[in-house]
């Protein structure tokens, strides 16, 4: 996992936010890419970094989460069953596929908007809802409001995350100095009165 998060920052320091785009758009069209992973270090960078903001991050989460299932919604679409025979087969994902298919058969709209908050089904849900004849006008409503609060929600929460860790830091450094000089002080204290407990001693002996 620490090797992927490397890959992830170069490409965020490197690319910015085409790197969000690209990560959050091929997930959501049914690639195997890490997109919460670029997602979440994209707001901590966010937080500290020139190259990336909070709020033009968000919007291109969004437009290209939204862009994503789209494309994976027409490609479903134009293969039908195929697709879900291709993702069983030759995938072994059968168990994925079938969950994600009654999900979306017993509450389509509902499935397509809560399949972003669950690993998994975020990939699955647009190809499928265009392979099990889903209509796209419900399909593109639910799936924009699904992008919008689950790029909003997970975005936020790593920048104010990284900002309250930031102010964390600043707190403990700055107490680590009070810490530090108040051990200081005590040991200093303890050392004289030892030191004139040992010549009152000598006086008192001599």
């Amino acid at each position: 996992m620490h090797w992927i998060t490397h890959i992830v920052r170069q490409a965020l320091e490197q690319w910015g936010y085409l790197a969000v785009a690209g990560a959050l758009l091929g997930e959501d069209a049914g690639l195997p890419l890490p997109g919460e992973t670029v997602l979440m270090l994209a707001s901590f960078l966010a937080h500290k970094s020139d190259r990336i903001s909070i709020v033009p991050l968000i919007l291109v989460g969004i437009a290209a989460a939204a862009v994503g299932d789209n494309l994976g919604f027409y490609v479903g679409r134009r293969l039908g069953p195929r697709l879900q025979r291709w993702l069983r087969d030759r995938l072994d994902m059968g168990e994925d596929v079938d969950a994600a298919t009654d999900q979306i058969r017993r509450h389509g709209r509902a499935t397509v908007f809560w399949a972003r908050y669950v690993v998994g089904l975020r990939t699955l849900a647009g190809p499928l809802a265009g392979a099990l004849g889903m209509e796209w006008k419900p399909f593109l409503l639910f799936n924009f409001l699904g992008a919008a609060t689950w790029v909003t929600s997970m975005a936020l929460a790593g920048y104010l995350f990284a900002k309250g860790f930031q102010s964390f830091l600043s707190y403990f450094e700055k107490g680590s100095w009070v810490i530090s000089g108040s051990i200081f002080a005590v040991g200093y204290i303890v050392w004289r009165r030892k030191k004139r407990r040992f010549r009152e001693q000598q006086e008192a002996g001599g």
